[in-house]
């Protein structure tokens, strides 16, 4: 994979964006209706794919079945049936699975996801937005692989503030440090990537972050590092390392 990474300028991603957003919470309302609960709610994420986003595997009449939000082709795909994603919102979507659910037979209760609304869709921002997806995932999934003590989470995309997570429980107990990436909220309006440590420990806003990143103190408390940042590095992969990998082993004793 190249280290070429796309712009994503918040107010044109946004849109679409939040008709990605509606079809995730579709697909993860379905995943939690088959999907037992995790003790740490990881039912609640999707997994990252080679095409896009898809459920954790789950069961109808024995048989195993993956929901996908497929952003080569831009459709959402479940067992033979498929959606464009230019054509299907989120409350249509969800009233497509429900019927795909009763033509298979299954009794299964979906909750009504908080919905956007959102009613644009961009072929264009959608495939910056999984090109940018693709290329976190592989870094965060190379920051898994250094984590060698404790519990470490599985990558997953959580619906709700759409951004993709990775969390890691040192001493497999409440103490742990997150990375993530969103693609920007009411706190931050820009894509950004950012590490928390709950509960957090006393230094960990001491510790060196890159020039390019700072410590959030309002809203959440943490140290952000703005996705511009990394497409305007000629080593992104480099800069992030510094970012993640090198303050995840840092935070690390100061856990405890």
């Amino acid at each position: 994979m190249g280290q070429t990474l796309p712009e994503l300028e918040y107010d044109k991603l946004a849109p679409t964006r939040d008709r990605l957003r509606d079809v995730a919470l579709v697909l993860s309302s379905l995943q939690r209706a088959f999907v037992p609960k995790h003790p740490r709610d990881w039912q609640y994420g999707l997994e990252v794919n080679m095409r896009g986003m898809c459920t954790q595997p789950f069961k109808v009449n024995d048989e195993e079945v993956r929901a996908s939000l497929d952003l080569v082709r831009q459709r959402v795909r479940l067992g033979t049936d498929s959606w464009r994603l230019v054509d299907c919102d989120g409350p249509e979507l969800l009233a497509e699975v429900k019927v795909w659910l009763q033509s298979a037979g299954a009794d299964a209760e979906l909750e009504n996801p908080p919905f956007t609304g959102s009613s644009s869709f961009d072929p264009g921002q959608a495939a910056h937005y999984a090109e940018a997806l693709w290329w976190l995932e592989e870094q965060f999934r190379e920051l898994r692989m250094t984590l060698k003590k404790g519990v470490a989470s599985p990558i997953l995309l959580y619906p709700h503030h759409f951004d993709l997570s990775l969390v890691w429980f040192p001493h497999d107990d409440e103490r742990q440090l997150a990375v993530g990436w969103s693609t920007g909220d009411e706190t931050v309006a820009e894509p950004y990537l950012y590490l928390s440590a709950y509960p957090e420990p006393a230094g960990f806003q001491t510790l060196k972050l890159p020039p390019e990143a700072h410590w959030q103190t309002e809203g959440f408390s943490g140290a952000i590092l703005p996705y511009a940042a990394l497409v305007g590095s000629p080593q992104p992969a480099a800069l992030f390392e510094s970012f993640a990998v090198q303050t995840f082993a840092a935070a690390r004793p100061l856990l405890g």
